[in-house]
C-alpha cells in the first residue's frame, strides 16, 4: 500500500491519477487532502501505545476513511509506505505581516534585512510540528518521505498584489524554505520529493502554465502529473 496524503497541493496529484496508469511493488494507490498546510503547522497528532494518531477531526476522519482495512493510525513497523505532502510549505512567508518591514532579500533596500541564520531560525520554529511528527516515525522505523509542494508561479506576486515585496523575493522565499527544510529531513534520514526541474523558470518561480489559475499559488493538473511521475519513480527508486 503507498499512500500519499496531506495539504491542498495533493489535490493536483489527485487529478492526475486520471491520467496515468501506475504499479508499484508497494501495491495499491491512495491518495488524499487531510487538511491545508497551517494545519501541519499547529499540534496535529498524538502518540499512544507505539501508534501515531491524526487528533485534527478532519485528518482524523479522512485518513480512517482511505484505510478501511488498515489501522486509522500509524503503527510501529507499519506495512504501509507513505508520502507526505507538508512540511516543506513556505506559504506562511507570503501571508505573515513581518515581512511589511523585514525581508530576506538582500537586493531590497526598502526594509530591514533578515539574516540566513535569522530567517532559519524563523524556519525552524515554523516546522516545530512537522519535524516533531516525522521524527517520531523515524523512531518507530515507519517507511515514508516527504514531498514539496509546488513552487510559486512566477505571476503570482503581482497578481496577487503581494506589494511589498521586491522583485523575485517570493520564489526566494519559497526556494530557501525547501533547501532548509530539506536539511533537516537529511539531518533525519528522510527523503524529499522536489518539484520536477522543468517546471521552474531562471529565476526560480513555476512557469505560469502549471498555475491553477491566476494569482493562486497552486498548481494544475499538468503539474500535478509531472509531480506524481516523479514521486512514483523516486519511491519504486529508494
Amino acid at each position: 500500500m503507498l499512500e500519499i496524503i496531506g495539504d491542498s497541493h495533493i489535490i493536483a496529484l489527485a487529478e492526475a491519477t486520471k491520467q496515468i496508469s501506475f504499479t508499484s511493488r508497494h501495491g495499491q494507490l491512495r491518495i488524499a487532502q487531510m487538511g491545508h498546510g497551517y494545519n501541519f503547522l499547529e499540534p496535529f497528532f498524538s502518540v499512544e501505545n507505539d501508534a501515531v494518531a491524526f487528533t485534527q477531526p478532519p485528518a482524523k476522519a479522512i485518513f480512517q476513511k482511505i484505510n478501511p482495512d488498515h489501522p486509522a493510525v500509524i503503527c510501529r513497523d507499519d506495512p504501509r509506505r507513505f508520502v507526505f505532502m507538508f512540511g516543506l510549505y513556505p506559504s506562511f512567508g507570503i501571508n505573515e505581516k513581518h515581512w511589511t518591514t523585514h525581508t530576506a532579500a538582500l537586493w531590497s533596500a526598502d526594509r530591514q534585512f533578515v539574516s540566513e541564520n535569522g530567517f532559519n531560525a524563523i524556519i525552524d520554529h515554523t516546522l516545530n510540528e512537522p519535524l516533531s511528527f516525522f521524527r517520531t516515525l523515524v523512531s518507530m522505523n515507519v517507511d515514508f518521505s516527504v514531498a514539496s509542494c509546488c513552487p510559486v508561479p512566477a505571476s503570482y506576486q503581482r497578481l496577487a498584489g503581494k506589494t511589498q515585496f521586491a522583485d523575485g523575493e517570493i520564489a526566494f522565499i519559497y526556494n530557501r524554505f525547501r533547501d532548509r527544510a530539506t536539511a533537516l529531513l537529511g539531518d533525519l534520514g528522510v527523503a524529499c520529493h522536489h518539484p520536477p526541474a522543468s517546471v521552474y523558470d531562471e529565476d526560480g518561480a513555476m512557469f505560469d502554465v502549471f498555475a491553477k489559475q491566476p494569482g493562486d499559488y497552486h498548481a494544475n493538473v499538468e503539474y500535478g502529473r509531472l509531480m506524481l511521475e516523479k514521486i512514483l519513480l523516486e519511491v519504486e527508486q529508494s
